[in-house]
């Protein structure tokens, strides 16, 4: 194992290393994603217009994961909703409303929050819930294959109408497995039943043992001057994290700026219609290349200035001579003593 004083620089070395070559893959890779999410985008709006929405969903689903966009998520709802799958349509549109919202688009806001308001009376539910009696050590419960929160027990969740397959496993335990039925409008209840043993009749596994009893372990003490390079590097490791920040907000603000202005007089995009010419869409494309480039450098610069503001802050001082922790004790209680010069 190499020495404590080795292991920070080598790993400050490493962040550097990492933040220079990220300014010459980052374009090239969101460039790369942004077109293959466009090519799926435009294969599943031509299968959308052909109404084949069986085969357009997948596509538009693709597209959303290669390169996420409010338009192809709004699209991939009209969609959902086409094909009768009005829970994944309603999440949907509400998520545009929010992404709207946060982006300062009132009219796509309004319009996805109207569409998700107006699915809501066709919605099925379905509420799975679990008695205590019936609750085993390590149980899980997975609804069309998905594990289930247990905050979400008891409480009615919507879903796509139709089969719906309900799996209940723990260990030790046999799997129930059953299937339920959810009617478009409707709401549909399950309660989860007990396990049989595995083994036949035989009596449950016992509890697990207890956890053992945490010591307490005095560290040692440290001595001597501290090491030089400490401050120095959380310094510069604060330095590039600054600028990483900066260079975040630069592009933030290039994106936003991007983006209003394709919806001007004179832009190439219509704000009512969200329609958008040539000179229109590509700005739009740049904008959101912009806005991923500033999400990518907010992240490094966020993790690099935290870098260096734990290497600066735990560097020992000059003066530091010994930390020592003692465990105390008088008659009201017990506790522990630490002593020494920071």
């Amino acid at each position: 194992m190499l020495p404590r004083f080795l292991l920070v620089p080598s790993f400050a070395l490493l962040v550097l290393g990492g933040l220079g070559g990220l300014g010459a893959a980052t374009p090239a890779l969101a460039q790369d994603a942004q077109a293959q999410g466009r090519a799926l985008f435009n294969e599943g709006t031509a299968l959308f217009a052909r109404a084949d929405y069986e085969a357009a969903c997948p596509k538009l689903e693709a597209s959303l994961k290669a390169y996420p966009g409010i338009g192809t998520r709004g699209k991939l709802a009209e969609c959902y909703e086409k094909l009768g799958r009005y829970a994944s349509a309603w999440a949907a549109y509400r998520e545009v409303a929010q992404l709207a919202m946060r982006s300062g688009d009132p009219t796509r806001e309004q319009v996805a929050s109207a569409r998700a308001k107006a699915l809501e009376p066709k919605l099925s539910y379905v509420t799975l819930s679990l008695s205590p009696s019936n609750d085993s050590p390590g149980l899980v419960i997975k609804r069309g294959g998905v594990e289930l929160e247990r905050a979400k027990l008891g409480s009615a969740e919507p879903v796509d109408s139709g089969a719906i397959a309900v799996e209940i496993s723990a260990p030790g335990r046999k799997t129930f497995s059953t299937q339920l039925t959810a009617v478009q409008g409707q709401s549909v209840k399950f309660d989860v039943p007990p396990l049989l043993p595995s083994g036949g009749d035989s009596a449950p596994p016992p509890p697990p043992p207890p956890p053992p009893k945490e010591t307490f372990t005095e560290p040692p003490s440290f001595h001597g001057d501290p090491p030089a390079w400490q401050k120095p590097t959380g310094l510069v490791l604060l330095g590039v994290g600054v600028v990483g920040l900066g260079v975040g907000t630069a592009f933030g603000l290039s994106a936003k700026s991007k983006y209003s202005s394709a919806f001007d007089a004179g832009g190439g995009c219509d704000r009512a219609t969200k329609q958008c010419d040539a000179p229109g869409q590509a700005s739009i494309d740049d904008a959101r290349s912009k806005a991923t480039l500033s999400t990518v450098f907010f992240a490094a610069g966020g993790a690099i200035t935290v870098a260096g503001a734990i290497i600066f802050i735990t560097a020992p001082s000059s003066r530091a001579r010994a930390l020592t922790v003692a465990p105390t004790g008088h008659a009201g209680g017990g506790g522990l003593s630490l002593s020494g010069t920071l």
